[in-house]
């Protein structure tokens, strides 16, 4: 029973096209929901650190701004920064910020060989560039 079905189903899979999504050469469908890259708006961010207290991973360190940068919400001059290596994206720092302080993406392709840090698409959410 089990030697000529198998036999049936490997010669199908064999013959028949993949169905497995070839990465990356086709785009991956993603959920509206889908949890990706976020960060801070410096523009809301009052760099309470409460995002960096409640993170499990330990995936958020809290900097200095740097030299020039004026934020006026943010009395201390510290901002979040998530080390997207470490984060789990479970974004608990985007429910307990009180501020409304986080911008959510659907953004995956993180993989590299660089480490990867919210740093700079925060700094960017004040100067008005691009995310």
């Amino acid at each position: 029973m089990g030697k000529p079905s198998l036999l049936k189903d490997v010669l199908k899979w064999f013959i028949g096209r993949p169905i497995t999504i070839q990465y990356p050469y086709e785009e991956t469908p993603i959920e509206n929901r889908f949890r990706g890259r976020h960060f801070a708006d410096l523009s809301k961010c009052t760099g309470c650190s409460l995002c960096a207290i409640e993170c499990p991973a330990d995936a958020i360190t809290m900097e200095k701004l740097p030299e020039g940068v004026s934020v006026p919400k943010n009395p201390r001059r510290i901002y979040p920064v998530v080390s997207y290596g470490k984060c789990v994206y479970c974004y608990r720092c985007v429910t307990v910020c009180p501020f409304d302080a986080y911008i959510t993406t659907n953004d995956y392709k993180l993989a590299g060989p660089a480490k990867l840090y919210s740093r700079d698409y925060s700094l960017q959410s004040i100067r008005g560039g691009e995310q």
